[in-house]
């Protein structure tokens, strides 16, 4: 059958017109493949081998839309076809489709995943390795592209953390406030040598907040106790509070 006309759409796609006036979808690689644009024909087999084959170009419409959005791991988009209840052989061939052309290369999605994490979050290089590992980069490439999160950055990063916490957090003690930092920064993903050297400078004074709390205590409290009982419960309430000074 005459194929007598093409038009080339987005995506690498190819709509022909035959020429009894049916139009076919396929991608420019089968077009290449089974060389129409050469021949101008195409027979009955052929015909379905291009629409079987234009199954996996249309999965590769899929993640490539997907990949539009951001920069994916092979892992991201394998799972992501997946989801669509996608045959596991054919999402294997639009990955070796993708990788052909470029679009999973490992090194340059883990420089751009290391440098958006760096700019736009407060997430530390542990946690960004171990989320590199979970999209399946190998540690030779999260290695090489964590070079450039260096020890400087990361302390720099550190303290403008614990600089907006003592902002937001004014209502805490000391001993409150340092735990709190040390989870946040651990679960962040900062090394323990960095976050603890500065912690072990930070010096907060919470005398203002430990006096109004001994008051706000002592008015409730004295209604139910006296003397040293009275001292007592108060101080335990503040040990609970994080305090661990005398009045």
């Amino acid at each position: 059958m005459k194929i007598v006309h093409f038009k080339k759409l987005k995506d690498g796609m190819v709509k022909f017109v035959l020429e009894n006036g049916e139009e076919i979808l396929a991608h420019e690689d089968l077009i290449l493949k089974y060389e129409l644009l050469r021949s101008k024909e195409v027979d009955a087999k052929q015909l379905e081998q291009i629409q079987q084959e234009n199954e996996i170009y249309q999965l590769y419409t899929v993640a490539l839309n997907y990949l539009k959005i951001k920069m994916r791991s092979k892992k991201e988009i394998a799972t992501y076809l997946k989801q669509k209840q996608m045959d596991a052989k054919k999402i294997e061939q639009v990955l070796e489709i993708l990788s052909r052309q470029g679009y999973l290369q490992e090194s340059i999605y883990a420089d751009a995943f290391v440098h958006d994490r760096m700019v736009l979050s407060m997430e530390g290089p542990l946690k960004i390795a171990d989320e590199l590992r979970k999209n399946e980069i190998s540690d030779e490439e999260i290695d090489r592209a964590l070079t450039c999160f260096s020890e400087e950055l990361e302390q720099e990063k550190v303290q403008n953390y614990i600089q907006k916490q003592l902002r937001i957090n004014k209502r805490k003690s000391s001993t409150r406030l340092k735990q709190k930092l040390k989870m946040d920064l651990e679960r962040l993903g900062y090394h323990a040598s960095i976050y603890q050297s500065e912690l072990s400078r930070l010096e907060v004074d919470d005398t203002n907040l430990y006096q109004e709390e001994y008051q706000k205590l002592l008015q409730k409290l004295s209604k139910k106790y006296q003397g040293k009982e009275l001292e007592w419960r108060i101080k335990q309430k503040l040990y609970q509070k994080g305090f661990r000074k005398e009045e």
